[in-house]
């Protein structure tokens, strides 16, 4: 073909490399190139087939010319063991399709009559000449096929073939070039979630469902390691193994994830149970199924903290390779890097937490003591008096009532005081229910809010709020102590203003230390009361810390653990001789 000749080709692969950049959507791009291939050729049929991740069967995902229904595009190009093809047309002995065959060897394929050829089976019965050319990823790997179709015979020459192949690979590079895209997106999601997710066993499952969805495999398998007994415990799974979590484990060094936990170095193999480390203790599917295995360990800065295994099936097509690549098991390996710092990160917070518990729950036993001792000894003070008056003379027994009175005082204060006691100890314990945020507000307000209060109250609900998956009780808990808050500064009269609405995302970066990427309803209480001066809003919502006279200073602090137990927070914003203004932070309910 002389260089003439060749400039039409050249510019439709020249216009077709700037389209697979160009384009946003894969599929528009595949029937473009589709179109593209049976126009340029001059043939008069085309389609394109993907393999099915999980089945290894070719799916028809593009098609052009003549012929086509819906009931055809629909058939997975598969050939049973009878040599019946997928259309219900049978192929005597003939036991693969030219496009399974492309598939099956990674090799282009060309025929000028389909009658005399041994793989040809027929969708149609028209077609005397056919090119096929294999999609294929870095590693060899058959992502799909483009298949071309004629209806003249020998209609087709290398010149061709050759004009395919550089099609077919435009199509690869931008099935690949999206996969790439995809996976880069997972690790940025699981190095958010790092930061936004403070529950280790609940990022565990995070990133098992992300490595999943990007490694296309069938089980997941996280195992985390307890240094005392020196065995590998199951934290999280996606499959079978679910049920087993935190039951199953392997002992340090036994098996292939035993191994890997003792070594250090991940381990990639196509037939596990053909290694003699394979134990197969505990299968997510039978071994005799298993098509690949790939396990990365789990680092920290003191060591091997565990490992993440992942698993295939074999594939229903024998030409479907089904291996882990040098690929997986990077991202795999960034994955497990990332959840060894997220581990780490967990146990040191557990131990600040714990410190912090302790040295709260000490604080909180002196001064209870304290307040409870006082209490108790006025309390004993007055039985003393009770008793002495009871042998008095019957005319002075009118004075026993303000000693009664003095009793029954001291043993409500004790009773406000352990009550303070019991909301501290469980702010945190909630049990989580769909529940319509307007309605807790309006419950809390009929519920504690005086009848004939001299502070003005507003309501201003936003409607049509998301709902949110919170504890009702412990939220109008935390709703009634801000209530009470504004009320007691404010004893002459005031105002005081509560509204909902949704935040904007803006608020929640400047405010609060909150997720970002979902959405969140707030609640805030306004009064007009002398505000909070700036010198102390640092430790308004510290154990203890009060400015009234009376109670163990918990209360924000309360509602501080109540809101976070929720994934929300409190912030107070208000400016001094200008009211307070507390935003509590609530994650509407995620579909």
């Amino acid at each position: 073909m002389n260089d003439t000749a060749l400039q039409d080709p050249l510019s439709l692969i020249h216009r077709l490399s700037r389209r697979a950049v160009e384009v946003d959507d894969a599929q528009a791009l595949l029937e473009e190139i589709n179109q593209a291939a049976m126009e340029a050729v001059g043939a008069d049929r085309a389609f394109v087939a993907l393999a099915h991740d999980a089945t290894g069967e070719l799916a028809l995902v593009a098609t052009a010319g003549i012929g086509w229904d819906d009931e055809i595009r629909a058939l997975r190009l598969k050939i049973d063991d009878t040599g019946r093809s997928a259309s219900g047309k049978h192929t005597g002995e003939r036991r693969s399709g030219i496009t399974s065959h492309v598939a099956s060897t990674g090799l282009p394929y060309i025929t000028g009559n389909v009658d005399a050829d041994p793989y040809y089976y027929a969708f149609f019965d028209d077609v005397c000449s056919e090119i096929a050319v294999p999609l294929l990823d870095g590693n060899g790997h058959t992502l799909g096929v483009i298949n071309i179709e004629s209806l003249l015979p020998n209609h087709f020459h290398d010149s061709h073939l050759s004009l395919i192949q550089s099609l077919a690979n435009i199509a690869s590079l931008r099935l690949l070039m999206d996969g790439y895209r995809a996976r880069e997106a997972a690790l940025v999601e699981i190095g958010k979630d790092l930061s936004a997710i403070a529950d280790p066993d609940l990022l565990m499952r995070r990133v098992v469902d992300v490595a999943a969805a990007q490694l296309r495999f069938e089980d997941c398998s996280l195992f985390v390691l307890d240094r005392d007994r020196q065995q590998l415990i199951l934290q999280a799974a996606r499959g079978a193994l679910v049920s087993r979590i935190g039951k199953a484990a392997y002992p340090l060094g036994e098996g292939l994830t035993g191994w890997v936990a003792q070594h250090g170095e991940p381990i990639r193999i196509g037939s596990p149970r053909d290694d003699p480390r394979w134990k197969g203790r505990f299968e997510e599917f039978p071994a005799t199924d298993v098509g690949a295995f790939l396990a990365v360990p789990i680092f920290g800065r003191s060591g091997i903290l565990g490992v993440l295994r992942v698993l295939r099936r074999k594939s229903v097509a024998p030409w479907f390779r089904r291996e882990f690549t040098e690929d997986d098991e990077s991202v795999l390996l960034t994955i497990a890097s990332q959840l060894g710092t997220a581990i780490e990160n967990s146990r040191i917070l557990d131990r600040l937490v714990n410190t912090e518990r302790m040295a709260a729950w000490g604080e909180l036993s002196a001064k209870a003591a304290h307040m409870i001792g006082n209490r108790t000894f006025a309390i004993k003070g007055d039985l003393n008096e009770l008793e002495y008056r009871l042998s008095e003379p019957e005319d002075r027994r009118p004075e026993f009532r303000t000693l009664a009175e003095g009793i029954r005082r001291g043993i409500f204060r004790l009773e406000e005081i352990l009550q303070e006691f019991r909301d501290f100890v469980r702010a945190t314990q909630i049990a989580l229910a769909e529940q319509n945020l307007n309605d807790i507000i309006k419950q809390c307000v009929e519920e504690s809010y005086p009848k004939r209060s001299r502070v003005a109250l507003t309501l201003e609900l936003a409607p049509d709020l998301p709902p949110v998956m919170a504890d009702a009780a412990r939220l109008k808990r935390a709703f009634s102590e801000l209530i009470e808050n504004s009320l007691s500064f404010q004893p002459d009269g005031g105002s005081l203003l509560i509204r909902t609405s949704r935040t904007k995302s803006s608020r929640i970066s400047t405010l609060a230390r909150l997720p970002r990427g979902r959405v969140y309803l707030q609640a805030e209480f306004l009064d007009a009361g002398p505000g909070i001066p700036e010198d102390i809003k640092p430790r308004i919502f510290t154990p203890f810390f009060t400015s009234r006279a009376r109670g163990l200073g918990l209360g924000l602090s309360i509602v501080k653990g109540i809101l976070e137990a929720h994934r929300g927070t409190i912030v107070e914003v208000g400016s001094d001789n200008s009211g307070a203004h507390f935003i509590a932070f609530l994650p509407a309910k995620e579909d």
